[in-house]
């Protein structure tokens, strides 16, 4: 059995290999660990931080020891990226383990690593891990809601990448409401060191690489590219940038968005395409105002009358015309073309578009979620499926829930499922189980279980901190996706606890 280089990296630092403890007054400290991310079959954005203004130095080898550095980068620490810095290293070698080390005269930082991705042509395995929500609040000093346990699962899975799948903080609905929001530059800032002070993230961050993507809470609750409140956005997306191993070199640039979309495509050998939509930079705004609120507009009305005590018996004039207006766009027209471009000429076996919100139907408050953008929503399904693109898997987080389901057009009217969809998270917030129970009580869980089971879930789980891994197998020609407790047990379905969190799909 090999040794994973987390562990590795592990033991180098406590033999004292890979920190040094640094001298004099003005010496260099590491503060908040270090990251890779980004990472291609040639190259890969590093990442650290100190405590001033620097000239870093980065060494990359394929020897933990160093005593050959495959190459050398330098980069600036300033105060205007709050003493962060990154780099993006390349060439590097493809389907190669690296390990990487910054450093400033004595000072050096702990040890990192991570895999290139293979070649686009090569049949090789590939093993992934993704989450996210993670609100690293504390009151009193106490964690708001756990350690963050989450991720030492991740860890253990020894994956290839992690996706860190949005609300990495959370800058308002802190401790679930009961901190007051962040409000400046530094506020935000604060938040993402305050999540690099949980070691679980620290670790992983250096045991693995990331590809990570904002969500709504790294800026504001349920925001949107048309009427985002621009100070906000500003000070958003600067801090995100400065606190994850991510550039902004290669994101594509559509005038018509409020920022540039976070939109990438990563090959991972012959097996996989990763798909990274940023739902948030262009898309329109929410019609919940025209709705009226209501929790269910999307649901049919037969169903709607089995639950009265919570839909009223009409919805909103003007509600699903809005919900189905075609002029509406959750992404833009730049990222929705590349994402049609991705599908249809992917060579891959498996598409894994990684998208911050659900795509498949769940009815419950649609505003925020693909559902409520029916017209671009139903124009990318009906795509893959005009387009007979198989194995499409749809990753997501945002709900604070698990579920595992196909992906229909329509589960009534079209049942035949397009792909398929997992959801997962969060790390540590409010579940949605606690949601339901705190803002309707407990027959509004009931009724949201019923719903699950009409939509014909294959697995759901409302109350547990998670993360869900992808295998994929080239010799058998098959994806296994596993939703996880922050234990590393698979999770298994709320009503029916014989079954488990996975699905096989493929050959």
């Amino acid at each position: 059995m090999r040794t994973p280089p987390f562990m590795l990296v592990s033991l180098l630092a406590l033999a004292g290999l890979a920190l040094v403890s640094p001298t004099g007054a003005d010496a260099v400290t590491f503060t908040h660990g270090v990251a890779s991310g980004e990472v291609t079959h040639g190259s890969a954005v590093l990442w650290t931080r100190v405590d001033q203004e620097a000239a870093l130095t980065v060494d990359v080898s394929t020897d933990p020891r160093f005593e050959e550095p495959t190459l050398t980068e330098t980069a600036l620490a300033s105060a205007d990226s709050d003493f962060t810095a990154r780099v993006i290293a390349a060439p590097l070698r493809p389907g190669q383990q690296y390990f990487f080390r910054w450093r400033d005269g004595a000072s050096v930082s702990e040890v990192g690593t991570f895999r290139t991705a293979p070649l686009p042509s090569a049949p090789a395995a590939v093993r992934f891990a993704w989450t996210g929500d993670s609100d690293p609040s504390r009151i009193g000093g106490v964690p708001a809601f756990n350690n963050w346990e989450t991720l030492d699962a991740v860890r253990r899975e020894d994956p290839d990448f992690f996706v860190y799948l949005g609300d990495t903080i959370y800058s308002d609905f802190r401790a679930g409401g009961s901190l007051p929001d962040a409000q400046s530059l530094d506020d935000f800032r604060a938040l993402y060191k305050a999540g690099r002070d949980y070691t679980a993230l620290r670790d992983l961050a250096r045991a693995t690489s990331m590809y990570a993507l904002w969500d709504d809470h790294e800026v504001r609750n349920d925001w949107d590219g048309a009427t985002v409140d621009p100070f906000f956005l500003e000070i958003g997306r600067q801090s995100f940038f400065e606190y994850m191993p991510l550039t902004e070199k290669r994101l594509p640039h559509d005038p018509d968005c409020a920022a540039d979309p976070l939109f990438r495509v990563v090959r991972w050998g012959r097996e996989v395409d990763v798909i990274i939509l940023d739902v948030r930079s262009c898309r329109s705004a929410s019609v919940e105002a025209i709705c009226l609120g209501d929790l269910a507009p999307t649901m049919p009305q037969v169903l709607r009358a089995q639950f009265p005590a919570f839909f009223p018996p009409q919805i909103a004039p003007g509600c699903l015309e809005a919900i189905d207006d075609p002029s509406r766009t959750m992404l833009g027209r730049l990222q929705k073309e590349r994402l049609k471009s991705a599908l249809v000429s992917s060579r891959a076996r498996f598409k894994v578009v990684i998208t911050g919100v659900n795509i498949q139907q769940l009815y419950i408050l649609p505003y925020d979620t693909w559902e409520g953008y029916a017209a671009e929503r139903a124009e990318i399904l009906n795509f893959i499926r005009d387009q007979g693109i198989r194995n499409v898997i749809f990753l997501t987080t945002d709900g604070h829930q698990n579920v595992m389901k196909g992906v229909f057009i329509d589960r009534f009217t079209d049942p035949v499922p397009v792909a398929y969809e997992a959801m997962t998270g969060p790390i540590a917030t409010v579940t949605w189980q606690n949601l339901i129970l705190g803002a309707i009580g407990p027959l509004g869980v009931v009724a949201q279980q019923a719903i699950h089971t009409l939509l014909g879930a294959d697995c759901r789980h409302l109350n547990a901190y998670s993360y869900g891994v992808v295998r994929v197998d080239p010799t058998t020609g098959s994806a296994t996706i596993t939703l996880k407790d922050s234990a590393g047990n698979a999770l298994h379905d709320q009503l029916t606890p014989t079954t488990a969190c996975t699905r096989t799909i493929g050959p």
